[in-house]
């Protein structure tokens, strides 16, 4: 009988761990946030772009999240500001969300469209950054080709 107890022990142990597995990772992600007015449902173009976006590592250097450490809700949407601060239902289609790592650039959630605007600026300062923004660090873009260029340009404006 004293044998058994190591093994009840070990056994109990697993099938807690199961159970919270369950409940911190397995519960969230069958049910995500509603999506909020910021979601947006992606077309293929924009998919292959966001594929390429995370593969080439943008999302290392530029977050998609803005904190509400940094902005007052509802701020005002003027060029170079912040935006509002995220919430969870921003990145419903996203996954996984990309909010970065280290941010060396800008945050790219509401400045990609507004402050830019086109998808030739966008296409520009990836294959010129340091021509397009003076002082970039972001290394150049140019080996990509055009159409990865265009896809990745394309899931760029999405970010508003």
């Amino acid at each position: 009988m004293r044998q058994r107890t190591p093994l009840r022990l070990i056994g109990g142990s697993l099938a807690f761990l199961a159970l919270g597995l369950a409940v911190t990772v397995g519960i969230p992600a069958l049910e995500g946030p509603p999506p909020s007015a910021q979601a947006v449902p992606y077309s293929q173009v924009q998919l292959q772009g966001r594929s390429i976006y995370i593969r080439e590592g943008c999302w290392y250097c530029h977050t998609q999240q803005v904190r509400p450490i940094e902005v007052e809700p509802g701020t005002v949407r003027v060029r170079g500001d912040l935006g509002p601060a995220s919430r969870p239902g921003d990145y419903a289609y996203q996954k996984p969300p990309l909010w970065g790592t280290n941010r060396q650039g800008p945050d790219l959630t509401y400045t990609s469209r507004r402050a830019y605007g086109t998808k030739e600026w966008h296409i520009r300062h990836l294959k010129e950054p340091r021509k397009t923004i003076l002082g970039s660090i972001m290394p150049s873009f140019a080996h990509l080709p055009e159409e990865e260029l265009d896809a990745l340009a394309e899931y760029l404006l999405t970010l508003r």
